[in-house]
C-alpha cells in the first residue's frame, strides 16, 4: 500500500482529502503544519511515497517545507496545494513549481484529478 504524507492546517481539508485518499487505497499520515513533529517521524520511519502539502500554513510555510524536502530527499514527489492568501494561489503555486514541486493544485481541489496525478507519480 502506497503511503501519502498529507500536510494542511485546515482540519476540514485534511479530513476530506484523507478520506478520499484512503478510499482510493492509500495509507495516509496527516500533519497539521510544516513544522509538525509527525513529518519528521514519518520521514525517519522510511519515506512516504509522496507528500501533499498546503502552501500557506502556520509554524512553517509549505514553500520552506518543499525546499527542505527537495534538498534532503530529492526523489520524493511533492504535490503542493493552495487556496491563496496574501497573493493569489497561482503565484504561490508557480513558485512551488519552480522550486521542484512534482505537481500543483489550486483549492478547492478536484479529488479525482489529485488521485490521478498521485497514481501517475507513484503508480
Amino acid at each position: 500500500m502506497k503511503h501519502i504524507l498529507l500536510i494542511d492546517d485546515d482540519e476540514l481539508v485534511r479530513f476530506a482529502l484523507s478520506m478520499a485518499l484512503e478510499m482510493a487505497g492509500f495509507k495516509v499520515t496527516q500533519a497539521e503544519h510544516g513544522a509538525d513533529p509527525v513529518i519528521r517521524e514519518a520521514l525517519s520511519q522510511g519515506l512516504p511515497d509522496l507528500v501533499v502539502s498546503d502552501i500557506i500554513m502556520p509554524e512553517k510555510e509549505g514553500i520552506e517545507l518543499l525546499m527542505e524536502l527537495k534538498r534532503q530527499h530529492p526523489d520524493l514527489p511533492v504535490i503542493c496545494i493552495s487556496g491563496g492568501g496574501r497573493l493569489t494561489s497561482t503565484d504561490y503555486l508557480s513558485g512551488a513549481e519552480l522550486l521542484g514541486a512534482s505537481a500543483v493544485f489550486k483549492k478547492p481541489l478536484d479529488e479525482d484529478q489529485l488521485i490521478a496525478k498521485i497514481n501517475e507519480l507513484i503508480g
